[in-house]
Order: C-alpha cells, then sequence, then structure tokens
C-alpha cells in the first residue's frame, strides 16, 4: 500500500513538473510574441507595470499637482527608456529662462502626453519641435514636455498654473488625452505605492484577459456611454473658462488638444468640446479626424496595452501642426 502511495505521488510530481515545464515555455513564447527580443530584457520588463508602482513618482509640493515624476530618471517604462531632467520632466534640459529669437511651446497632457511605451524623440511633440526647426531660418522652437500618466484635469490645471509660467511659454497645448476630461475628480493624497517587478508577472494571463484585439471592439461596441452628457458637458464648460481666464491673465495663448486615434468616437466627442471651445474662445485642434482610415489595433503599443505607438504619435504630430500653422505658429523672422 505504501508503495503504492509512492508511486502515486511520483506521478503526480512528474505531471507537474511537466506542466510547469511547458507554463514556462508558453508564457517566454507569449512573452516573445508581445515584445519580441525585449522579452528577454530584464530592465525592460520590470517596468511594464502601473507608472505608480516603477518607483518613479514622488509626491509634489504643490497640492493641486499633487505627484510628478521624479528628477534625473534613467531607467524604462513600458519597454521604452524613461529619462527625466533635473525639474522632473520627461524631456531635455530646458533653462528657465527663454533663449532670445525662442518660440516656446508647453504640452500639458496624461500618459499618452507623456508617450508611455514610445522613445521620447517619438513623441509628438518631439516630433513637432523637431520638424519646425528643420525648415525654419532663424527661429528657434521648444517643445517642453509636462507629460505625465495618470494626470486628469486637476492634477493638469495644477500644471499649467504653477509650473508652465516658469518657463515663460509663448503657446500652451492643453491635451485632453483620450477621455480624460469630464470635469475634475476627487482625488486622494498621493502615498507612494510598493515597487512591483512585472519581469515575475504572467503575460499569458494578462494577454488572455486584457487582449486588445478584443478590447477595441468591445469598446468600440460600448461607445455610446463615452458621450459627453449634460453633466459632463457642464463641467468641461466651467473647466475651459478657468483655462480662458489663466490665458487672458497670462497674455499667453492657451490651445486646447483632443488626443486620440480611435476615429469611432469622433462624432461622440467631438461636437459637444468644439462647440465648448469655440464659447470659450480658445484655439482647437482635434487629432482624431486624421485616424478615419487606420485600424486603431495598428496604433496600439503592444496587444496588451493601448497607449499609441510610434505611427500614431506622427500622425498626431502632423494633425497638430496643420492646426498650429493656421492660427499660432509666427513665421520665421
Amino acid at each position: 500500500m505504501k508503495t503504492m502511495d509512492k508511486m502515486h505521488w511520483k506521478e503526480i510530481a512528474v505531471i507537474l513538473i511537466i506542466f510547469l515545464f511547458f507554463s514556462l515555455i508558453l508564457e517566454q513564447v507569449v512573452r516573445f510574441h508581445l515584445f519580441v527580443v525585449d522579452s528577454f530584457n530584464y530592465q525592460k520588463m520590470k517596468t511594464m507595470g502601473s507608472i505608480g508602482k516603477t518607483g518613479s513618482l514622488q509626491k509634489s509640493n504643490i497640492p493641486e499637482v499633487n505627484y510628478e515624476l521624479k528628477p534625473n530618471l534613467d531607467t524604462y517604462y513600458k519597454m521604452a527608456s524613461l529619462k527625466t531632467n533635473t525639474r522632473g520632466l520627461r524631456d531635455k534640459e530646458y533653462s528657465l529662462e527663454k533663449p532670445m529669437n525662442t518660440f516656446r511651446v508647453a504640452v500639458i497632457g496624461g500618459s499618452f502626453t507623456f508617450a508611455s511605451g514610445v522613445e521620447i524623440d517619438d513623441a509628438y511633440h518631439s516630433l513637432l519641435e523637431e520638424e519646425l526647426n528643420e525648415k525654419s531660418e532663424g527661429l528657434n522652437y521648444e517643445f517642453i514636455n509636462f507629460g505625465v500618466p495618470g494626470y486628469v484635469v486637476n492634477n493638469k490645471i495644477g500644471s499649467l498654473k504653477y509650473k508652465v509660467f516658469d518657463y515663460n511659454p509663448d503657446l500652451i497645448l492643453f491635451v485632453l488625452d483620450r477621455s480624460r476630461f469630464t470635469g475634475y475628480k476627487n482625488i486622494p493624497k498621493f502615498v507612494p505605492k510598493p515597487t512591483e517587478n512585472y519581469f515575475f508577472k504572467s503575460y499569458t494571463l494578462q494577454l488572455l484577459m486584457t487582449n486588445e484585439l478584443l478590447d477595441f471592439r468591445y469598446r468600440k461596441k460600448k461607445s455610446n456611454t463615452d458621450k459627453l452628457n449634460v453633466k459632463n458637458l457642464n463641467k468641461l464648460d466651467a473647466i475651459l473658462q478657468e483655462i480662458k481666464n489663466i490665458s487672458e491673465n497670462s497674455h499667453v495663448p492657451i490651445c486646447i488638444v483632443v488626443l486620440d486615434y480611435e476615429y469611432w468616437r469622433y462624432d461622440l466627442l467631438s461636437e459637444g468640446i468644439s462647440t465648448l471651445v469655440e464659447k470659450n474662445d480658445l484655439c482647437y485642434s482635434n487629432t482624431l479626424p486624421y485616424f478615419k482610415d487606420t485600424n486603431a489595433e495598428d496604433m496600439a503599443i503592444f496587444k496588451i496595452d493601448y497607449h499609441p505607438n510610434e505611427k500614431a504619435h506622427k500622425i498626431f504630430a502632423e494633425s497638430i501642426l496643420e492646426g498650429l500653422k493656421e492660427q499660432f505658429l509666427p513665421k520665421d523672422r
């Protein structure tokens, strides 16, 4: 009897070992499918989770801002390098004093503007800066990135009031990333979260649970829930009035930018926003029309992450540039 029990447990142990072996192989296959050669990069893989669990954030001394990126970071986030300057911006070092003969643009936004999963040189504001400077004859352009993942209207207004004007901008882009523009939220005070190592997470389960190919279709099917109702429109109107007052008091034009690539949301969102922006006499740019003939699945950084990739950022830049040339950008001197 004891011999049979030993054989029984040995069989179970063998089955478990075989199951574990093939599970590990499947996991690596899925990782390679999602991230190709980067799936073997420990430093990149461990920062694939939420920005709040990577140790890259700190509490801001400005209550309205709540939290911000740590200065002098040199790490990775969602497979892309993440470096911040001495003031905690994911950008190159810009002097507070604006250089002579320079047109400076401050860009305020959330994770799309931060450019999650995209190298900073491929972010739409970097592309705008590069293209304008290449074609410029004597005038230097600077686009300063104030984007931080997770920022909603509260954080953006705080950055606008207490950070942006330190750089003496000539123009401000206030970016409404995806659907994060329906009004203020009661956000609890920032408390650093324990750092998690996402190298040891199961991407097989993530792919099964949050497959973006299915999720895009689901969002399209359920897109009616994204409509701006009267309550949300009233909140947005109050936000735009506040932005207008800030613009008038500072004598700096502010352009509202709707930054999204899922074209089916265009009719749901655009009319209400454009009407309120026009009412408040603000500049307006909407990237959605430029994605009419694109496939949303082709615009995401990964199949398990909807953040826009390099292709989307390039289209963002083309869209915004066209609007800025018509309304605000100066002619070269």
